[in-house]
């Protein structure tokens, strides 16, 4: 019955609903963006033989940095998620100038519907004896067994530190915060995000927005200033609470006095 009504139209009005179908399914793809859904690995190196510092520029997706006694190169394995092969989607690229090398991973496409969003992951290996410096938009971040000052501003995203010889300056605006064996003064300004600091040879200076704080085994003084969570301070040289904001506080051995302003 259907079938020959159809067949009984007009050319025009077939012609219609055709182009009318034609336009519907035209809208829909132009409507779906893209997803992550293409992966391929690539390396980087550089000799570091006149290098002292590491500059890294990243967008999102995973950072793992590692020091190594036996390296003299720069030696990065990204993995690059993106909706397509083209190399027009992302910044890959390890440079140098002077005695600082710069790394920029970071892709052009960032949005997702109905897919994964597209990160490149990198693992980057470095000499041990290097400064490093972090700019990162989202993704976790672990660096470890590092001779050098350690600089990150970082956007969101996980951040480890482990057994680094140098001054650490963090500015974050979410994720959780570890950071064990500094040896070397100690700088946070946290969004939000819990904190949790062990074994700092120096000082300590946190500023957090919210979330739980625990410091452990501190040599130098800690001076910290905080809008809520509770705050937990053991084994420290000395202690200084400039706003405590909301939450529990729990403080045992202080050895060089204790200051609450507010």
């Amino acid at each position: 019955m259907f079938t020959r009504q159809l067949l009984t139209r007009p050319l025009s009005q077939i012609s219609l609903a055709l182009a009318t179908m034609s336009m519907l399914s035209g809208c829909i793809v132009v409507a779906s963006p893209s997803s992550a859904n293409f992966h391929q690995q690539k390396e980087l190196t550089l000799s570091a033989s006149s290098l002292k510092k590491l500059d890294i520029e990243t967008g999102a997706g995973s950072l793992t940095v590692k020091g190594s006694e036996h390296a003299n190169e720069i030696s990065v394995t990204a993995d690059i998620y993106t909706h397509s092969s083209s190399s027009e989607n992302y910044e890959f690229e390890l440079s140098d100038s002077g005695s600082t090398a710069f790394l920029i991973a970071k892709n052009n496409k960032s949005s997702s519907w109905g897919g994964k969003s597209p990160r490149i992951d990198l693992v980057v290996t470095i000499p041990t004896r290097m400064m490093l410096e972090i700019n990162d938009g989202s993704g976790s971040i672990d660096v470890s067994d590092i001779i050098g000052s350690v600089d990150i501003d970082d956007g969101s995203g996980e951040i480890k530190l482990n057994d680094i010889i140098g001054n650490v300056s963090i500015k974050d605006g979410s994720g959780k915060i570890t950071l064990t064996e500094i040896d070397g003064n100690l700088s946070i300004d946290d969004g939000s995000g819990s904190i949790y600091a062990r074994g700092i040879s120096g000082d300590a200076n946190i500023e957090d927005g919210s979330g739980d704080l625990t410091v452990r085994n501190v040599k130098g003084t800690i001076i910290i200033d905080d809008g809520s969570g509770d705050i937990n301070v053991e084994d420290a040289g000395g202690l200084k609470i400039i706003d405590s904001g909301s939450g529990g506080l729990k403080v045992n051995n202080v050895k060089g006095g204790f200051e609450i302003d507010s």
